[in-house]
């Protein structure tokens, strides 16, 4: 028993101390990449083609960009870190289609093994299914890309309308999936979180499009709050 207790323990700390690293050192270099090279169109158009703009039109996309995203940077993270853990969010984002397609995943793969992703086992599962998804993706893409409109042609109207009811869905299998593995926590933070939601549209409409973020730190705040009052034993 303790011969097993201490190579938990030590698979635990290599967990942390080298794994855990590695993720942020690649996930970090990726992005990284990424970004650097997301300027490849511009350095086309300027440096090849010769196209130029006034520069008051590139601030002026750049505030309108800023605008746009602001909110959506600061609340999709942290929405979706507690499901997809470190590794996840580098790929999904990375990747694209973190909601409809990278959160939904992430959640099958942690109920299937019944684990959580902030468990060595729940986040490995987590990272092999996410990778997996996005060369399904890719392929369903292609698919899509070359057969796509002859598909939706003999689609009748009543199931081309359908596919704007498909995030919903999926958003809300997540809920339960996540209210199933746990109700007695769902019970508890859920109502919360509702709550949250509805003051701030209907009593503070200002900030309305910072719902989201408020009503996730609210549901942090009133879980910690918890937790302190009874020594751990709220989150079990």
């Amino acid at each position: 028993m303790s011969e097993n207790t201490s190579n938990n323990s030590v698979m635990m700390e290599d967990y942390q101390k080298n794994f855990m690293k590695r993720v942020h050192l690649i996930g970090q270099g990726s992005m990284i990449i990424a970004a650097l090279l997301s300027f490849l169109p511009i350095i086309w158009f300027v440096f090849v083609n010769g196209w130029r703009a006034p520069g008051s039109a590139y601030t002026t996309v750049t505030i309108a960009i800023v605008a746009y995203g602001f909110s959506m940077w600061l609340t999709e993270p942290v929405s979706y870190y507690p499901i997809l853990g470190s590794a996840g969010t580098y790929m999904g984002y990375l990747a694209g289609n973190v909601g409809n397609m990278r959160a939904p995943v992430a959640m099958a793969v942690q109920s299937s093994v019944d684990a959580e992703v902030t468990t060595p086992r729940g986040n490995i599962a987590t990272i092999v299914g996410i990778a997996m998804s996005v060369y399904v993706n890719l392929a369903i893409l292609i698919c899509i890309v070359i057969a796509g409109e002859a598909i939706l042609k003999i689609l009748p109207q009543a199931v081309r309308n359908a596919f704007t009811y498909t995030l919903p869905s999926l958003m809300g299998s997540m809920l339960v999936m996540r209210a199933m593995a746990n109700p007695k926590r769902a019970a508890m933070y859920l109502p919360v979180t509702v709550a949250l939601f509805f003051i701030v549209r209907w009593w503070i409409p200002q900030v309305s499009s910072y719902s989201l973020a408020i009503c996730i730190v609210g549901t942090i705040l009133f879980a910690y709050v918890q937790f302190k009052a009874t020594d751990g034993k709220a989150s079990k």
